[in-house]
């Protein structure tokens, strides 16, 4: 594979990673800018999480029909452009649509990164290659959260969008001249498909953040119930169209067929566990172990440097050891490093080795499991399997944010009930804990403490489900049929 080539995925990968790390620091910092509130500012998140799972199953397929260089060229376009708007903005209203840039531009980056893998690699090497451009995703995401502090600390929180336009520019450039496969064949754009995915997945994305104000709203409430009903009816719409298109934006066949079924399941539920396990580890580490809010957030590099380093280990061994054994010791340990989080974690070392342990895990799953999927995938559809890898992993990481958010808001409910009437020396935050009396501690522990815990065992659960899962994968045999597609001379 040519290096030219594999440093432009990466530069993607990596500024893709970086972005959704990076910018949790500078959320305060943002919403002070714009004079707007913390709880309004998360709208520029939300709304991310839904274009982005419109944007991943259409760009994936348009890969296949356009080429594969010119959608990860105009996906870096796009996120860098989408953040140098972002950087610019002086309203609330200007960064989400900055976001929403940003959001179809990243839709490009990790899936289509993966089929131009999965269409240029020799077999061989194809898990070798799916393992470098893991590690640099991880990167990402250890670097993202230290170097989103340092920039809001040192400089100002424009920042953060700013650093991404020199690596998407020069990822872009490096795209000019490098081999790459032409379109298969000539392209037919169903209008129709893309805007049943959008219904579909853009709705249910929504539907899944809605869950959050559960109790507030009820889940009869038309603006929850009604979302998954649009999600449910799209869908239906949606397969019995795309069954009878002759070229499909989604080829409903494929994703459904035997071969793919536990391979979607699995990676929806590696999704779960994978956020489920971190969204409020920081916060766990503050009320339990009296960490400060820097400290805390230091935590999560157990997992990524575990995750980052065993991903390249798994690329290598995939070829001769085969994916389905990796995907298969993985869940088995993100579900022990879970199980050690939710009901072992009494000492910060404890919490700690779960968190290692869980990165060891997903190291082993995620660059096996596309690495699964592109052997199954058909010459011509590398775009659209990789895509759907990325998307049910996200609609499972959505489920685990929201799940864990929901378990937590009730015992927050709890902790407001009893602070009713407002104890000397507790203002309901956490701040720092080191210097707090213990019986505020205790309080802390006693009901966010359990709600973080709460997550976990679910998310323990979700793990369990996808080790059952993973023994049922497909997995074609090293050499077997004609490779994909080859780059050309």
């Amino acid at each position: 594979m040519n290096g030219r080539l594999l440093l432009a995925l990466m530069l993607g990968v990596f500024m893709g990673a970086l972005d959704n790390a990076i910018l949790a620091p500078a959320l305060p910092a943002i919403a002070e800018d714009l004079n707007t509130g913390v709880d309004r500012i998360t709208l520029a998140f939300s709304i991310y999480s839904v274009f982005y799972a419109v944007a991943v199953p259409i760009l994936g397929r348009l890969s296949d029909l356009l080429g594969y260089g010119r959608i990860y060229a105009l996906s870096m376009a796009l996120f860098a452009g989408g953040s140098a708007l972002a950087a610019l903005s002086q309203s609330l209203e200007v960064l989400v649509f900055a976001r929403v840039v940003q959001a179809v531009g990243a839709g490009g980056l990790f899936p289509v990164a993966q089929a131009i893998v999965g269409v240029v690699a020799p077999e061989e090497r194809r898990g070798a290659y799916l393992g470098q451009i893991l590690g640099v995703f991880a990167l990402g995401n250890v670097l993202g959260p230290n170097l989103g502090g340092f920039i809001v600390e040192r400089a100002s929180w424009h920042w953060v969008f700013w650093i991404n336009v020199p690596i998407g520019v020069l990822g872009v450039l490096l795209l000019f001249g490098a081999p790459l496969p032409r379109p298969s064949g000539q392209a037919r754009l169903d209008l129709v498909g893309g805007v049943l995915v959008a219904l579909t997945f853009g709705s249910l994305v929504l539907g899944i953040q809605g869950l959050e104000r559960l109790e507030e709203l009820g889940f009869l409430s038309w603006r929850i119930g009604g979302l998954f009903l649009l999600a449910g009816v799209s869908g239906l719409a949606l397969v019995l169209y795309e069954r009878r298109h002759p070229a499909p934006l989604l080829d409903v066949r494929l994703a459904l067929s035997p071969p793919f079924l536990p391979l979607w399941l699995v990676s929806t539920l590696v999704g779960y566990a994978l956020l489920g396990g971190i969204v409020f580890a920081p916060l766990y580490g503050q009320v339990a172990f009296a960490l400060s809010p820097f400290a805390s957030g230091t935590i999560l590099n157990a997992l990524a440097l575990a995750l980052g380093g065993v991903s390249g280990a798994a690329g290598a061994l995939v070829g001769r050891v085969g994916g389905k054994r990796l995907v298969v010791l993985g869940m088995g340990l993100t579900a022990l490093g879970l199980f050690v989080m939710a009901y072992l974690a009494s000492a910060l070392w404890l919490l700690l080795l779960g968190l290692f342990l869980l990165g060891v895990g997903l190291g082993l799953v995620q660059g096996p499991l596309s690495y699964l999927a592109l052997g199954l995938a058909p010459q011509g559809s590398q775009g659209q399997v990789s895509s759907l890898v990325s998307l049910t992993r996200s609609l499972g990481a959505a489920a685990g944010i929201t799940v864990s958010g929901v378990l937590l808001a009730r015992r927050s409910q709890e902790l407001a009930a009893l602070t009713a009437g407002g104890p000397v020396g507790f203002s309901g935050g956490t701040g720092n804990l080191a210097e707090a009396p213990a019986f505020v501690r205790s309080l802390l522990q006693g009901t966010l403490g359990e709600g973080v815990l709460d997550g976990w065992r679910l998310a323990f659960l979700a793990a369990l489900l996808g080790f059952a899962a993973a023994f049922l994968l497909r997995e074609r045999p090293a050499g077997a049929g004609e490779p994909a597609a080859k780059a050309p001379r």
